[in-house]
């Protein structure tokens, strides 16, 4: 399909475009002016501008096969509505697609509801107030022929990008992670790359006239997503809870008041009915070991499959960081290989072998973090050669809240891995305490 994209120069407009182009389809995007942007695997690019509806006359040529509305709102609903109908009114009588984004927030706080789905009544927070009657005229425009649809995306993570950044950016300020409201607010969240996949589905083959929710963690505590984003920012101390009051000061009375909003929100719908699913990491493991901690790569070129390959050894890491929180022995040994392993503990204790490594950890990991345990962040990765990496990593206690022990020596792992029938394994690891 031809597909005429709004926002296309934006977060979710960005990976959109990546993943329709991916999918075969050609995308026109719409940008405020005709300024070039080379790069950005567009068709073609058309000027014009939502806050100015009068600027869309023409855009929706009869060659464009499907139209995705993911610019923000105006702000007024009159100039929204008229979007609208500069956008889906040329689609009339075709059964071409109209995809209008929306977003959570118009459910408003969800209660003790778990994950509520598309048919609960809206009642949304005053920053996004009307934004359901803009989703019942787009989808009204069923009844005239339009392939109507709206979705409605949960807090957006992934590619460094969206409320998240904000959350480590205020971390890195702070010298604090915080959240917002009350302790146990909760936020609905999709990773970037998922959504997109979802606008994908909702062009291709969504009926007329329904709704979709672009969520893949229904409920995650906005707790730990803090805590995660001071370790992002590299602060390692206890979320602190932000008052609405207080957190209006920074960001506004109506967007302090969003970021407080307590949502379980199901996206299961999609997955049932359009086939969508989502394989993006979690929004918390994003934030620890993903997109908000950029790491030094070296010996292999730039793209797709070194990004890969970096993703499944920071995975590795943080399978090393649960298992030794946890105090897990067998899943702790299963990612060693079994083959002549080598490792040198933090107290230069040497382990030859497999069986010499098994007997040690079996002998200290149970009760090892009865007082504190420790964070690992993978630093640096250099490939020796293919399925062989040097991986440098920053080892830092903490206690059982997050927190820094501030009085005990940070390690630097270092772990030479190989990559056997498909998965990385530590072939030999040395622990040096870093001392000052």
């Amino acid at each position: 399909m031809k597909v005429l994209l709004t926002g296309a120069t934006g977060y979710i407009g960005s990976a959109v475009t990546d993943h329709l182009v991916a999918a075969g389809h050609q995308v026109v995007a719409l940008t405020r002016n005709a300024a070039p942007r080379p790069g950005r695997g567009w068709h073609a690019q058309l000027a014009g501008d939502t806050a100015d509806p009068a600027s869309l006359a023409g855009v929706v040529t009869p060659d464009i096969e499907a139209v995705l509305h993911l610019a923000p709102p105006s702000g007024d609903v009159d100039t929204d509505t008229a979007v609208v109908e500069a956008l889906a009114g040329p689609l009339r009588g075709t059964g071409r697609p109209f995809v209008y984004t929306s977003g959570v927030w118009v459910l408003g706080a969800t209660g003790e509801a778990k994950g509520v789905t598309e048919d609960a009544p809206t009642h949304p927070v005053d920053l996004v107030g009307y934004r359901p009657t803009i989703e019942q005229r787009v989808l009204a425009e069923a009844s005239h022929g339009v392939r109507a649809v709206v979705v409605r995306p949960g807090i957006v993570h992934g590619r460094g990008g969206g409320i998240p950044a904000l959350l480590v950016d205020r971390a890195r300020k702070q010298g604090v992670p915080e959240y917002y409201g009350k302790e146990d607010v909760r936020w609905a969240m999709v990773h970037v790359d998922d959504l997109a996949e979802l606008f994908v589905a909702a062009a291709e083959r969504a009926p007329a006239g329904t709704l979709w929710h672009g969520v893949a963690e229904s409920a995650v505590p906005v707790r730990d997503l803090a805590r995660a984003a001071g370790r992002a920012a590299g602060i390692l101390a206890a979320p602190q809870v932000v008052t609405v009051a207080k957190a209006a000061e920074t960001f506004g009375d109506l967007f302090a008041d969003a970021l407080a909003l307590d949502q379980s929100v199901s996206g299961a719908a999609a997955r049932a009915e359009l086939g969508w699913r989502p394989t993006g990491p979690g929004a918390v493991a994003d934030l620890v070991s993903g997109s908000y901690r950029p790491v030094e790569v070296f010996g292999a070129p730039e793209g797709a499959e070194t990004d890969a390959e970096v993703a499944a050894i920071r995975r590795l890491v943080a399978e090393v960081e649960h298992a030794q929180q946890h105090e897990l022995v067998d899943r702790f040994l299963s990612l060693f290989r079994r083959q002549d392993p080598v490792w040198t503990t933090g107290h230069g204790k040497r382990l030859s072998g497999f069986a010499e490594i098994a007997a040690f950890t079996q002998k200290v990991l149970p009760g090892a973090t009865a007082y504190a345990t420790a964070v690992y962040d993978v630093e640096r990765v250099l490939f020796l050669q293919p399925g062989v990496a040097a991986v440098n990593v920053r080892q830092q206690p903490v206690a059982s809240d997050g927190s820094r022990i501030t009085d005990r020596p940070e390690g630097r792992p270092f772990y030479v891995l190989v990559k056997e029938d498909g998965a990385w394994r530590i072939g030999a690891a040395q622990n040096t305490l870093a001392v000052e």
